[in-house]
C-alpha cells in the first residue's frame, strides 16, 4: 500500500478512536498506531556533524538589547553572530525573534523592506565570517481555537518565510501549537487534522515555492511525543515538511513536565524525519534538577540513523539557576563554549560504530 493510503487510512482509523464523545483528551491511542517512514540507511555514520548555534541561547541578552528589557547585559544579534565564529561554531540559527519589528501576535511592525535589508546584512556577515546559517524559527499557534487568529499565524509565517529566503536559511521552524482550551471536548486528533494540519500545508506549499524547508519542532504542547510528532508530519504528507527534534522537549501529553519520560526513545524515532536536531544541555529543557543529556547516546542514535544535518545547541536557563543570565555581568559565554565542548568530545567519541550497529 502507498505511503498516502497508509496515512489517510491512518487518519480515518484515529478519527473514530479519538472521536471527541468517546475517547478523553487525556488517552492518546495515536501512541501506538504511528509507523515508521523508512528503516535507516544501512551502515552507520563516521563523519563530522557541522553545530550550530542557537542564537535563543543568549535569549535573555538579546532581549535586553532589542526590547531594552532589564536584568541581563544587553547583547546584539550581530555580536552574538561574531561570538559564534570565535567560538568555534560551524552555523548559526538566526531566530526571527531578534529580527527588526518582529512580534509573536502579529504582523511585523517595521517596513518589509527594513526587515529584508537586516535578513541581507546577516547573510553578508554570515559569509565574511565563513558560517552557514542553518535555519530560522518564528512562534506560532496553529491550535488556537479562534480561526481568525490561525490565518494570521498562517500570514505570518509566510511573511517570514520570504525573509528567511532572502536570509539564505534552508529551514524554518514553526510549531503545531499550545494544547487548546477545547480540548477536552474535541481531543487531540481532531484539533490536530482540522487546524494544525491545513495549516502546516498551506505553509509547507508556500514555502516550497520560495526554496524553504518547514520544520515542525516538537514542543511539548500539541506535539509533546514523538508519536504525535510523526503522526502530524504524515498527516500533512508535503515533502517540504520535516520535524525538527527537539531533544529537551519530549513529555507525556498534557503534563508539566518529561519527568521519567523514555527521552531517547522519543529522540531516536523521530530522527528519519528530522531535517534539524537542537541539542539541549538536559532532556527535560530548563529543570535544574533534572539529569543532563547523554550526548553520546544521543550521537550514537543520530549516527545509526544516519543523520546528516545541522546541529543547533540551544542553551536554556531555568530562573533558579546559579548561573542565569540574569545574574552574571556579562552574557553567559562561557556556558555555552563549555556546552559546544561537550558535543565536540560526543562527537568525536561516537565516530566509531558501537557492536551490532
Amino acid at each position: 500500500m502507498k505511503k498516502r493510503s497508509v496515512a489517510l487510512l491512518l487518519g480515518c482509523v484515529l478519527t473514530v478512536l479519538l472521536a471527541p464523545a468517546s475517547v478523553p483528551a487525556s488517552a492518546q491511542p495515536v501512541e501506538h498506531h504511528v509507523t515508521s517512514r523508512s528503516a535507516p540507511q544501512a551502515g552507520y555514520y563516521t563523519g563530522d556533524y557541522k553545530i550550530s548555534l542557537e542564537l535563543y541561547s543568549f535569549n535573555a541578552n538579546l532581549n535586553a538589547y532589542d526590547l531594552g528589557r532589564k536584568g541581563a547585559p544587553p547583547l546584539s544579534p550581530i555580536d552574538a553572530i561574531k561570538w559564534a565564529k570565535t567560538a568555534g561554531f560551524d552555523a548559526v540559527d538566526v531566530t526571527a525573534y531578534y529580527f527588526p519589528g518582529y512580534s509573536g501576535t502579529a504582523m511585523p511592525t517595521k517596513p518589509k523592506a527594513t526587515i529584508l535589508a537586516y535578513a541581507d546584512q546577516v547573510k553578508a556577515l554570515a559569509k565574511q565570517l565563513g558560517l552557514a546559517i542553518s535555519g530560522t524559527g518564528i512562534g506560532n499557534d496553529f491550535a488556537n481555537p479562534n480561526p481568525a487568529a490561525v490565518a494570521l499565524d498562517v500570514r505570518r509565517a509566510e511573511f517570514w518565510v520570504d525573509i528567511a529566503a532572502e536570509m539564505g536559511a534552508p529551514i524554518m521552524r514553526v510549531f503545531s501549537g499550545a494544547v487548546p482550551s477545547d480540548i477536552n471536548t474535541y481531543g487531540w486528533a481532531s484539533i490536530a487534522q482540522h487546524r494544525i494540519v491545513p495549516a502546516l500545508q498551506q505553509v509547507a506549499a508556500y514555502a516550497a515555492t520560495k526554496g524553504v524547508k518547514i520544520g515542525l519542532q516538537n514542543h511539548g504542547d500539541m506535539t509533546a511525543t514523538a508519536a504525535q510528532t510523526i503522526q502530524i508530519e504524515q498527516w500533512v504528507n508535503n515533502p517540504n515538511l520535516s520535524v525538527i527534534d527537539d531533544t529537551g522537549y519530549f513529555q507525556p501529553f498534557q503534563a508539566t513536565n518529561g519527568n521519567g519520560y523514555p527521552w531517547y526513545s522519543d529522540i531516536g524515532a523521530v530522527l528519519p524525519y528530522a531535517s534539524s536536531i537542537y541539542l539541549k544541555l538536559k532532556p527535560d529543557g530548563e529543570d535544574s534538577t533534572g539529569p543532563l543529556m547523554n550526548f553520546n547516546q544521543v550521537f550514537t542514535l543520530m549516527r545509526q540513523n544516519n543523520y546528516e544535518g545541522y546541529v543547533p545547541l540551544e542553551r536554556l536557563w531555568a530562573k533558579t539557576d546559579p548561573d542565569n543570565p540574569k545574574n552574571q555581568k556579562t552574557p553567559p559565554y562561557t556556558e555555552v563554549s563549555q556546552f559546544l565542548a561537550q558535543v565536540r568530545a560526543a562527537e568525536v567519541a561516537t565516530k566509531t560504530a558501537p557492536p551490532g550497529s
